[in-house]
């Protein structure tokens, strides 16, 4: 089979592709003594703003007001702590994809809507150190699917849209990458992934 060619940068979202998926929001709810729906909601509610760079106390005071809740400060942090963590931990079979990828010599970037608590735990991670490129909506200032947010990771790199390769789990995302001429796919796991990557002309060990 003939190979398209080869991209200049592999472009990855975390929330739901490399990290946990988002139904395990409704984890946090035990913690905070709220009932899972109503914590979802909250958490949702308020999200855009937090990973715009909203501080992680005006997050969660709003989260705990809408679930009737006053969380204190050390409630906060933990909260705030044990869902960063969630999110920057690795699912399963993606450290072999990352491996496998980083093998190939391409450049390889992160694309995510974030808060600063998520950003940190990413650059303390291990496996963040395999992307020499990480843009976070909390610092950027603009988030998926904005126009702007597909444009910083551009610039960053110094590639145009053409020549990078995306990976992202809501379609409205993926969506707005193509338009901007990107070579972007909805995440559908490792295994897929890797075979994307195969069909993207990357000499993937295991695809």
């Amino acid at each position: 089979m003939e190979r398209s060619r080869q991209p200049s940068a592999v472009v990855f979202d975390i929330g739901g592709v490399l990290g946990a998926p988002e139904g395990g929001v409704a984890a946090l709810a035990a913690e905070a003594g709220a009932d899972p729906g109503r914590f979802t909601a909250a958490y949702w509610r308020y999200r855009d703003d937090y990973d715009l760079g909203s501080d992680a106390e005006w997050y969660w005071a709003h989260v705990g007001k809408d679930i009737g809740r006053t969380l204190s400060p050390a409630e906060i942090r933990a909260l705030d702590r044990r869902d960063a963590h969630r999110w920057a931990g690795l699912a399963p079979g993606v450290a072999e994809v990352l491996d496998h990828l980083a093998a190939t010599g391409v450049r390889m970037a992160l694309l995510s809507n974030a808060p600063y608590s998520l950003a940190e735990e990413v650059r303390a991670s291990a496996w963040g150190a395999m992307f020499p490129t990480k843009l976070f909506s909390c610092e950027t200032g603009t988030a998926k699917p904005r126009p702007g947010a597909y444009a910083a990771a551009e610039d960053a790199l110094g590639l145009p849209g053409p020549e990078l390769l995306f990976f992202d789990d809501r379609p409205v995302n993926v969506a707005a990458a193509q338009q901007r001429g990107w070579s972007a796919h909805e995440w559908r796991g490792p295994r897929q992934c890797l075979a994307d990557l195969a069909a993207a002309g990357l000499d993937v060990p295991g695809a």
